[in-house]
């Protein structure tokens, strides 16, 4: 789990109960210029400061492997600058479509200070190591409003999620070389709530929860996802946006490939400065 999410988690959950009773209760903020305005699409891209937090255990058919924390053991940057683009597009009154989409990639090359076993392979310590750890998030989400006025909405949302990993490791000790791979897709579905608004005619709020959790017999998968943002236009269809989430996904013992049984522990969240664009149809 990502540091210091927990308390971030506690706060966003307090902004989106503002958020709402504020919207609900407010006066409208509909003017002459949002009047003629009726977005059904918006746009967003930008850049992402992900903070990265992954262990990774492959086991073996000799038994569990060794657990890697890719931060620590492998010196993999945990602070990250990557691009992340986001879709939202407004199908009907009370129903949208949310897509997702940013890459993390790192590499390092370093002496290891201990043994690490990946796959059926041991990477002694000593050895000359090179390391690459890719994620590509792919995340699309249906979001229904129960509340659905004029300035704001409301309601449950049912998201997809595919994480793909892309690891690898080779080395070099003793005039011997040696290296181990391994791809896989982590997917996921989950079940949430969403809220957006206008808190004024050019400032947007949105905020979402997203969680799913299943234990059986010896899989087990636990994610969690959060998401809020302010986004501010300072021409009609054109604005600037700020927004702060955070990603955890536990997954245990889940055949995600034909080689892979262990663990994955994988969490990132962080700020995301972003260029936002609203397209809209007048109204008749």
């Amino acid at each position: 789990m990502i540091p210091g999410t927990r308390g971030f988690r506690f706060i966003a959950f307090l902004f989106a109960l503002s958020l709402v009773s504020s919207l609900a209760f407010s006066q409208s903020y509909i003017n002459e210029e949002q009047d003629s305005l009726s977005p059904k699409l918006y746009m967003s891209m930008g850049y992402y400061f992900p903070k990265m937090t992954t262990r990774v255990r492959f086991d073996s058919d000799f038994g569990l492997g060794t657990e890697i924390n890719f931060e620590d053991d492998l010196k993999l940057d945990q602070n990250l600058n990557v691009f992340r683009i986001d879709g939202l597009l407004l199908l009907s009154k009370r129903s949208q479509m949310n897509l997702t989409f940013t890459r993390m990639a790192r590499s390092n090359s370093l002496t290891l200070e201990k043994d690490i076993e990946f796959n059926d392979t041991i990477f002694y310590a000593g050895a000359s190591a090179n390391i690459k750890f890719d994620v590509n998030y792919f995340g699309a989400t249906w979001r229904y409003s129960f509340f659905s006025e004029r300035n704001w909405n409301a309601g449950l949302s049912f998201g997809l999620r595919a994480v793909r990993f892309n690891m690898g490791m080779s080395a070099s000790l003793n005039n011997r070389s040696y290296a181990e791979s391994e791809k896989f897709i982590a997917p996921a579905i989950l079940l949430g709530v969403h809220g957006a608004g206008y808190m004024r005619p050019r400032l947007l709020a949105r905020y979402s929860l997203e969680y799913f959790y299943v234990d059986v017999s010896d899989i087990k998968i636990n994610v969690l996802e959060t998401n809020v943002s302010l986004q501010y236009f300072i021409f009609k269809q054109v604005g600037l946006g700020v927004a702060y989430s955070s990603n955890t996904y536990q997954i245990r013992n889940l055949p995600l490939s034909d080689k892979f049984t262990g663990r994955v522990i994988f969490g990132f969240g962080g700020f995301n400065l972003f260029l936002t664009a609203r397209l809209a149809q007048g109204r008749k």
